[in-house]
């Protein structure tokens, strides 16, 4: 018999069913020796139970320790991270299961699984995700509930079930709170995952950078529009502007050159004095965005985005951030005009001269090239036209351009001739600065998948793109994409539609849906499932933005007072109820199939009159039946005979003989 203060067997088997569940579900952001530690002690943990292993002592406790923050410092370099803090505190979870001894000690590591499979949410917020989060929560109290159980006579299974009613009992309040709890700022703030594969556009370009997106088939973001959406070849969406060029690599300035009023312009606050440098045009396209972690501060939209919700900002050169760094899904609303003119009269010299910069001795034949166009052309179209004529003559556009070296442009437009959009987008930009003509790169997306059934836009990450702006007197900032001269069904239809199996279209996602999508229900399963995380995103990650109004409409208003109230009748409701099944479920006696059977006899005895009183056995039930109706006398006799040897006479029922006496029952009349 197990003592009240040792582990059942039992229980020990669905701790590391729960602790398994936990350590997969941070696997893919966990160092690898995390992994294979848990594997170690769960093996360590096996053998004792068997008793073929001892328990590690306090010398091999602390070496193990010190072991755990020494990988955590080689693989972090610190302790200060969201990563590193989850990964310390998973170190520890297998420690506590490898030293447990007592049930004290296995309440501790479970208390800790809880805890761990909620950190996830922190890293996954897909619904996916959330149903691992949940089936875990269900291992780990079935791991509770056998802590509890009498080993006695252990039911295995009844632990994952009672552990699965638990949560589901707790389901209806969650969802109360859920919906009319005031959602409040954190009274901490998380640090950024630094450890994480980041993918998506960075604010350095370089030669291959947008090669390697067009290998990725991950979402980026995802658009609902208000009305009909504009046409594919206007779907250029602005992520930041590069203007800084070491010869290289292109990266941001941010709002160097605009003067000292070039701050932010807010979403709820007066318009800057610089926004009336935009001349907006026709009606607005109105849509809402999903982004997917990715980071970075700054947001996506098409041209001359103004935010129209809270926490989102654009700035002079209409770039749009968040004041936070986008670590979960973010759902924001815009209204863009394609319609416009960008700064036509006005560029302030600090900032042409930006525009213009060059380095020093880097691509002398574009350059060269560039001033010689610049003398035989009569204005700033015509060196445009010449420029784009160039690109369509005899380059290529592929994911596999050649390596460059350090004259990048010139290599490119004079000896490869073969490039991804980047490439195309800074030999445009180094010919028009080298011309005289002001030009920047901006990078972002292109395009996107239309969903078919649930009308939104999917953006994923090979439509990364790279364009070019190039500032024109009395026009001001306009749209050139080099990449639409050499490659124009890019703009017309998606990068998948355009490259072949030989270019390694989604090399780098080989376990993507998108490589099955010319398999029928692969491709349906793969819109289904994607539409369930728009909706998921939607409704319930995006819950935060429309609980107010939902308030109002429910409770007359979102006063404190109210939700109060609120709360308590939902929740009593809900407990009331929960109190009348748990009630009810105690007034049913546990019945084996046998008793079920006789139950079912007596109630059809009932039918004629006769009742079977309260402690009365069923010999003499049948004897007071048999005296006031003797034509009934031999069969309700011979069946509480028979009832009375099957239950009393065996230890254990022969199905045959239920069978048999099932039969009876039912051909009772």
């Amino acid at each position: 018999m197990t003592q009240h203060w040792q582990i059942p067997r039992l229980a020990l088997l669905w701790m590391i069913l729960a602790y398994l569940s936990v350590i997969a579900l941070h696997f893919s952001h966990l160092p690898m020796w995390i992994s294979l530690a848990a594997a170690v002690a769960i093996l360590w943990r096996i053998q004792l139970f068997r008793g073929a292993w001892s328990s590690p002592g306090r010398p091999v406790k602390v070496a193990l320790a010190v072991l755990c923050v020494l990988g955590l410092y080689a693989v972090y370099g610190r302790l200060i991270g969201l990563e590193p803090m989850v990964a310390l505190l998973t170190s520890a979870f297998t420690l506590k299961l490898l030293e447990m001894q007592q049930q004290r000690d296995a309440r501790i590591v479970i208390y800790l699984a809880f805890f761990l499979a909620s950190l996830q949410a922190l890293f996954d917020q897909s619904i996916i995700g959330a149903i691992y989060i949940s089936g875990s929560f269900v291992l780990i109290a079935a791991a509770l509930v056998a802590l509890h159980q009498s080993s006695d006579n252990p039911a295995h299974f009844r632990p994952l079930k009672t552990g699965a009613a638990l949560l589901l009992q707790a389901l209806p309040l969650m969802i109360v709170l859920f919906m009319v709890m005031p959602r409040m700022g954190s009274l901490w703030a998380i640090p950024i995952q630094s450890h994480s594969a980041r993918t998506g556009v960075s604010d350095i370009m370089q030669p291959g950078e947008f090669s390697k997106l067009g290998r990725l088939a991950d979402v980026a973001f995802r658009v609902t529009f208000e009305s009909d959406p504009p046409p594919r070849h206007q779907l250029y969406w602005r992520g930041l502007v590069l203007s800084r060029f070491d010869g290289r690599s292109w990266s941001t300035v941010g709002t160097d050159g605009f003067g000292h009023r070039a701050e932010q312009q807010w979403f709820g606050k007066p318009p800057a004095d610089w926004d009336q440098l935009i001349e907006r045009s026709g009606d607005p396209v109105q849509y809402n965005i999903i982004i997917e972690p990715s980071h970075q501060t700054w947001l996506y939209g098409l041209s001359t985005p103004l935010p129209d919700s809270p926490g989102v900002a654009f700035q002079r050169d209409f770039t749009l951030v968040s004041p936070n760094p986008v670590t979960a899904k973010t759902r924001y609303q815009l209204k863009s005009w394609l319609d416009y003119k960008h700064n036509p009269t006005q560029l302030t010299h600090r900032r042409r001269a930006i525009e213009l910069s060059l380095p020093q001795g880097y691509n002398p034949r574009t350059v060269s090239l560039a001033q010689r166009w610049q003398r035989e052309t009569r204005d700033e179209y015509e060196l445009i036209r010449r420029a784009l004529k160039l690109y369509n003559r005899q380059f290529v556009y592929t994911l596999k351009a050649p390596r460059l070296g350090k004259n990048s442009v010139d290599e490119f437009l004079f000896e490869s001739q073969r490039g991804f959009c980047e490439h195309f987008a800074s030999s445009f930009v180094v010919l028009m600065r080298a011309a005289g003509v002001p030009a920047r790169v901006v990078v972002g997306y292109q395009g996107g998948e239309r969903h078919p059934d649930s009308d939104y836009w999917l953006i994923r990450q090979y439509d990364a793109h790279a364009w070019a702006e190039v500032w024109i007197e009395g026009e001001g900032w306009i749209r050139v994409d080099p990449t639409a001269a050499v490659a124009p069904e890019r703009i017309e239809f998606s990068l998948e539609e355009i490259l072949g199996e030989e270019e390694a279209f989604l090399a780098d996602s080989p376990l993507s849906l998108m490589n099955f999508r010319h398999i029928g229900w692969m491709n349906t399963l793969r819109l289904k499932i994607d539409s369930m995380n728009y909706s998921w995103a939607r409704w319930v990650l995006g819950y935060d933005r429309e609980q107010e109004k939902m308030l109002s409409n429910l409770l007359g208003s979102a006063s404190p007072t109210r939700i109060g109230l609120f709360l308590l009748m939902s929740g009593g409701i809900i407990l009331a109820l929960l109190a009348l099944v748990h009630l009810r479920k105690t007034r049913v006696k546990n019945h084996d199939k046998l008793d079920r059977l006789f139950l079912a006899w007596c109630k059809k005895l009932e039918k004629y009159g006769f009742s079977r009183t309260t402690g009365e056995g069923a010999r003499a039930f049948s004897q007071r039946v048999a005296r006031q109706k003797p034509e009934l006398a031999n069969s309700v006799v011979a069946i509480a005979e028979n009832y009375e040897r099957m239950r009393y006479q065996s230890s254990h029922i022969d199905d045959g003989d239920l069978h048999k006496f099932k039969r009876k029952i039912r051909a009772f009349r």
